[in-house]
């Protein structure tokens, strides 16, 4: 196919053809080439055909107008080719993992390095861009385009413009009620939801850089327990860890079953919801003295968190980082990347040297373990031998090669794996109990879909996505000797793990369990006060 692609590109002009007709056809190969998802999911509101139809043709219209606007003799072929291309990787993600395209999507791109980069571009995207891609575009370069008359182009798009309101006009109501109900379609309409979705990030990107915003500066540490110890907090940052695969939640087989030894001190809160689906929000609002509702993704960057509040009242804190960043939370205090080989390791490397490092702090202290955990689609990459426990597995990133069983399977060995780090964390932290009083706590950032209703991976808009995106798992572990001294009545926090909780609890929780006064905490949001006897 390329040798005669190639050949092909050596022969002269191949088409000719004006340029009002060059613009209509570009317009509806965009529909039917790179929107065929959008009407996939249209249809879900009307499978009719006058509906459909009507759509079609509106569309159709609407992209031959902005061709006529954008492309002129100089900008008409280079313009087209970009978008032929840009439409082609749209349209890739979209058909092969549902995926919406929309700014928090380019958020977490601007996040990502070169490993989840080239676990995404698999062999399955290039036949995409060559056939789609490629193709298309040389059969532009090969076309040979002739002058329209200025009166013909405005007279075509005032026929457009004409054709369009009289159908979205003459069916109003239908109209209405679709561009109401259905306003996350656009999210799958090329090229328009990548054009936005840019547009949105050059804005925020293009603000001058704010100074920073202080938080809790009248946070002291105010200790009310009865013991000599230092505390030692863990908190595991999970990632892409969902609910519904984790036993411990109910789920059929024993993915957790690392963790059977601890339960005795381990609370497990069945019902928390996520601030975001996608790491990019998550991380962020976690940490945020803002609720989801008032919480806004890149106000992080010149914000203070939790962990600049804890350190102003004299916690050690440190992140160890195996993901790709920490989302500018942890921009003011030490951080430590143990993984050096340029791809990620397994998260036990965020173990290598805990216990020294721990023996060496001189205050209280709060470490953040930021994991790759369940990140997707490379998830057999993610796991020991030790977890690889259910068969057959998914291997492929191109994941409609794989059937269901074997998608389910391989997740499911990475929330094994995720059960026996969190039990050596455990480990590691008991050992530790002769000098400090020690306690672990862990939720995700945000959950996955494994293609129920066609859904894979995450960072659906969180008006729509998934429930399985935005249940996650959240639990605690506390030694004997914490409960002790901070006075915590674990039979007490079971019963209160039964209520429903969200990521808004983590800010307050940990600043009531530390012992961090400040104005900022809201003791309706610590889930520790009620079963706390001060």
């Amino acid at each position: 196919m390329l040798t005669r692609l190639l050949t092909f590109l050596k022969q002269p002009y191949y088409i000719a053809a004006d340029s009002l007709h060059f613009n209509l056809l570009y317009a509806l190969l965009t529909i039917i080439l790179y929107d065929g998802v959008f009407f996939k999911h249209a249809t879900a509101y009307n499978n009719g055909f006058c509906f459909l139809g009507g759509l079609f043709i509106c569309l159709w219209l609407i992209w031959f107008i902005a061709a006529e606007i954008l492309f002129h003799r100089y900008t008409r072929k280079p313009l087209a080719i970009f978008f032929i291309l840009l439409n082609t990787t749209a349209f890739y993600f979209m058909f092969t993992y549902n995926a919406t395209i929309d700014k928090i999507m380019f958020l977490n791109i601007l996040q990502t390095d070169v490993s989840e980069v080239r676990d995404l571009l698999r062999p399955r995207f290039f036949w995409f861009m060559l056939v789609l891609g490629i193709l298309p575009a040389a059969m532009i370069l090969k076309t040979r385009i002739l002058p329209s008359s200025r009166r013909r182009h405005m007279a075509a798009i005032s026929i457009a413009a004409g054709i369009i309101a009289l159908i979205m006009l003459g069916n109003f109501s239908t109209t209405d009620s679709f561009l109401r109900s259905n306003r996350n379609l656009r999210y799958y309409l090329a090229p328009s939801n990548y054009i936005g979705s840019l547009i949105s990030i050059a804005k925020l990107k293009a603000r001058p850089m704010q100074n920073l915003v202080k938080i809790g500066e009248d946070a002291t540490l105010a200790p009310y327990w009865h013991g000599k110890k230092k505390n030692l907090f863990v908190f595991v940052m999970g990632e892409t860890a969902r609910a519904a695969n984790f036993s411990l939640r109910g789920y059929h087989r024993p993915t957790n079953e690392a963790l059977t030894a601890y339960l005795q001190d381990l609370i497990y809160y069945k019902d928390t919801q996520a601030c975001g689906t996608s790491t990019a929000v998550s991380v962020p609002c976690i940490f945020s003295h803002n609720d989801r509702q008032n919480f806004k993704p890149g106000t992080e960057t010149h914000t203070e968190n939790l962990l600049d509040i804890l350190q102003r009242a004299g916690y050690k804190v440190l992140w160890r980082e195996n993901n790709t960043g920490c989302q500018n939370v942890c921009n003011r205090v030490e951080l430590e990347d143990p993984c050096k080989t340029g791809k990620f390791c397994l998260d036990e490397i965020l173990l290598d040297n805990l216990e020294n490092k721990a023996a060496n702090f001189t205050s209280d202290a709060f470490v953040v373990l930021h994991q790759r955990g369940s990140h997707g689609p490379a998830y057999s990459e993610h796991y020991s031998q030790e977890a690889d426990i259910y068969k057959p597995i998914c291997t492929q990133k191109d994941f409609p090669e794989c059937s269901k069983e074997s998608l389910v399977n391989v997740y499911d060995n990475t929330i094994a794996y995720t059960s026996q780090f969190l039990a050596k964390t455990i480990d590691k932290l008991s050992k530790l109990s002769d000098k400090y009083n020690t306690v672990m706590i862990y939720i995700s950032d945000h959950g996955e879909s494994l293609g129920e209703n066609g859904m894979l991976l995450h960072s659906a808009p969180y008006k729509t996505a998934p429930a399985e995106q935005k249940d996650i798992p959240f639990l605690i572990w506390i030694s004997d000797s914490f409960a002790k001294d901070f006075n915590l009545d674990k039979d007490c926090l079971r019963r209160m793990a039964e209520n429903p909780h969200s990521q808004d609890n983590i800010f307050h929780s940990v600043l009531g369990l530390s012992g961090v006064k400040t104005g900022l905490y809201i003791p309706t949001l610590d889930i520790f006060a009620a079963c706390r006897n001060r």
